[in-house]
């Protein structure tokens, strides 16, 4: 794995994420540009290649979050997983394979960060932020369709895959 051109990879991300999401945010749902790259590193690669590009996803936002530090590594790590043992049910190229589990992970995701948040700082747990998280998820899966046409240069290049 090339790690120079996945680090400006997450760096691309990381800018359309923090600049341009709250443009495109319709409502309370924006969308989620680095779970879309979780799924689609999870769903087109085996995880032992994408194990670590995933966890350093999950850390690059835990960076930029008010989280504790390692949780949505942590995160990330589990829904890779889960989209891997999934996957190997699904159909690859199948549009309502990637538009479901590109929302499924994105609610998990929030979900999971919303618990971990309202045990550490005592909020209330409020099922409307986990409404908001099931239409970023679905808000996302429309990223996540286009990344296999933008990434898959990137990907040949990076060394992941079968050659």
């Amino acid at each position: 794995m090339r790690w120079l051109l996945f680090l400006m990879i997450i760096l691309a991300a990381g800018v359309i994420q923090t600049s341009l999401a709250d443009l495109a945010a319709i409502g309370p749902a924006k969308p989620d540009l680095l779970i879309a790259l979780v799924v689609f590193l999870a769903f087109q690669f085996d995880l032992h290649e994408v194990f670590l590009p995933i966890w350093a996803l999950g850390i690059f936002r835990d960076v930029f979050s008010a989280s504790p530090f390692g949780v949505y590594g942590l995160i990330f790590l589990g829904v890779g997983v889960f989209v891997s043992l999934v996957r190997q049910f699904a159909f690859r190229d199948s549009v309502v394979a990637v538009i479901a589990l590109t929302t499924m992970s994105v609610a998990l995701c929030e979900t999971l960060a919303l618990c971990v948040l309202s045990m550490k700082y005592r909020v209330p747990y409020r099922g409307s932020i986990v409404a908001s998280a099931l239409f970023s998820g679905i808000y996302s899966s429309a990223i996540a369709l286009a990344l296999p046409a933008l990434l898959k240069r990137p990907c040949r290049w990076m060394s992941l895959g079968r050659e």
